[in-house]
């Protein structure tokens, strides 16, 4: 059962309690004696035990970034929380406490083994984040119902499972469903699961199972769906071309424009509508190709800055290394004419051979320098004729789309008032909507609506030029830089470690 409420003054997370602890629970005899006496960095502790220490509140314990272990049970926690920081912890200890509802615990995404035994738990929720999770023990709590099982099926790597002296055990049919409804379980209540029983449980439960198992392929099937189109937003945006698949200009366009569901309205112009629609279409796929085409294009000029790069610093190791290499050959020889030579004179040919080499070496770096900026000054120069050329096409398919819009509006202005004449005198076959009556008023509030529906239209095509430009030429700014910034990174890395 878990600990009765203030039967003794609640304790608190100390830095002098935690420094107890660490000193206590730190190695023993001489390394114990040398590390209390240094004093022990908490970045360094594995193994942390908090048990029977009266704990109210779980603070304090941010500085554990490498823990591996955390004991926190026969305290009185009645809220889980502050252990966020802990994205290492592996092994969680939360039994015999007051903890009523499962919380702040999805921040520890490696966390193998978790114990919520004999709290006041009533649903098993808020576990998201554990999705290394094997061993599961919430036995002594307040769990009513079977469907909280249903809860731990998306934990693939669960193997134990304690959840004996819940009111949901006492149920007839309990181990077959918890059997049935999590495949992955080896040991139920700390008993092995046999073979003959998981039959037993998928049979009694097989009309459910194939049900859920038809609803998680459905969930299955949308969630690769979403990954799919996030996955191609990525690319279009990667690509400048984002907003540009398709109609999605061309809906995003219209919705700006209040009066176009009424003009749809209005005899003959749906049809004008669905040709402007089309060839508005194939304007924008042309451009979405062409930007998926270039960046192809900036990748594989990416992929040659990195070989041109490689190559150029291999080349460059190779003769720094050779040249060490004759060094220590000449210093050998050196040391083979002992003998025979006045040490005098060897110190003064080493001397002079170290000169040398430093010399040789600094002229090597200065070449691997330039050599390296030529190469990425060769690529920004690539890179930006790609993005120039691109521009140029944004701005001819713009053209093209500005073109579309300004004849699809004489034709539906001319439309439009012809319609409006035929209204006036009562000619028209059909009778129209009372929105659409509203803008027919006379010529002039027909004409006014109609050249703010084309205002509006044009605005958002020059919006998507500008925000491609700027989005273009910030990116290209930015991923250059850090392109040349990231190799020359690399280069001294592996120069150090060469050397």
């Amino acid at each position: 059962m878990s600990h009765l409420y203030y039967t003794v003054e609640p304790g608190v997370i100390s830095e002098a309690l935690l420094h107890q602890c660490v000193q206590e629970q730190g190695p023993e005899g001489e390394a114990g004696r040398i590390a209390r006496s240094e004093g022990i960095d908490f970045r360094e502790v594995n193994t942390l035990r908090l048990d029977f220490k009266n704990i109210l509140r779980i603070e304090h314990l941010w500085q554990f970034r490498n823990l591996r272990r955390l004991q926190l049970d026969n305290n009185i926690i009645e809220c889980i929380n502050g252990l966020d920081q802990l994205v290492n912890l592996e092994w969680l200890d939360l039994s015999f406490n007051n903890i009523e509802d499962i919380s702040g615990l999805n921040a520890l995404v490696n966390l193998r083994d978790l114990s919520l035994a004999h709290n006041r738990i009533a649903k098993i929720q808020n576990l998201e984040g554990l999705t290394k999770l094997q061993t599961l023990s919430i036995a002594g709590n307040v769990i009513n119902e079977l469907e909280n099982i249903s809860y731990l099926r998306q934990f693939t790597q669960l193997q134990c499972l304690v959840l004996r002296e819940n009111p949901l055990a006492e149920d007839k049919r309990y181990p077959h469903y918890v059997i049935a409804y999590i495949p992955s379980l080896i040991y139920l209540d700390f008993r092995l699961v046999q073979e003959d029983s998981r039959q037993t449980a998928l049979a009694m439960f097989q009309d459910m199972m194939e049900e859920l198992a038809l609803v998680e392929r459905e969930q299955a099937r949308k969630r690769l769906e979403l990954t799919a189109a996030q996955q191609k937003e990525k690319t279009l945006k990667e690509a400048y071309v984002d907003g540009l698949a398709g109609m999605a200009l061309f809906d995003a366009m219209f919705e700006e424009d209040k009066d176009a569901q009424c003009f749809r309205l209005m005899p003959e112009i749906p049809v004008l509508l669905d040709s402007y629609a089309t060839k508005f279409e194939m304007v924008c796929e042309e451009l979405k190709d062409i930007g998926l085409r270039d960046l192809q294009r900036r990748s594989e000029e990416r992929v040659v800055l990195y070989a041109s790069h490689e190559e150029t610093c291999t080349a460059n190791q190779k003769v720094s290394v050779r040249k060490v290499q004759e060094f220590e050959e000449m210093k050998q020889k050196l040391k083979g004419s002992e003998s025979s030579t006045p040490s005098h004179e060897i110190i003064k040919q080493l001397k002079d051979a170290i000169d040398r080499l430093h010399h040789k070496l600094m002229q090597l770096e200065m070449l691997l320098v330039e050599q390296i900026e030529e190469v990425a000054k060769d690529f920004e120069r690539n890179y930006s004729e790609l993005v120039s050329t691109f521009l140029e096409n944004v701005q001819a398919h713009m053209t093209r789309l500005r073109d579309l819009e300004n004849a699809h509006h004489e034709t539906v202005l001319e439309k439009a008032q012809m319609i409006l004449e035929k209204f006036i005198k009562n000619q028209l076959d059909i009778e129209l909507p009372d929105e659409l009556r509203v803008l027919m008023v006379d010529k002039d509030t027909l004409v006014g609506a109609l050249n703010a529906a084309h205002d509006c239209h044009l605005l958002a095509i020059d919006n998507k030029v500008c925000i491609t430009h700027t989005h273009t030429h910030t990116h290209i700014h930015t991923h250059t830089h850090t392109i040349f910034i990231t190799n020359i990174i690399h280069y001294k890395h592996q120069h150090i470690k060469g050397g």
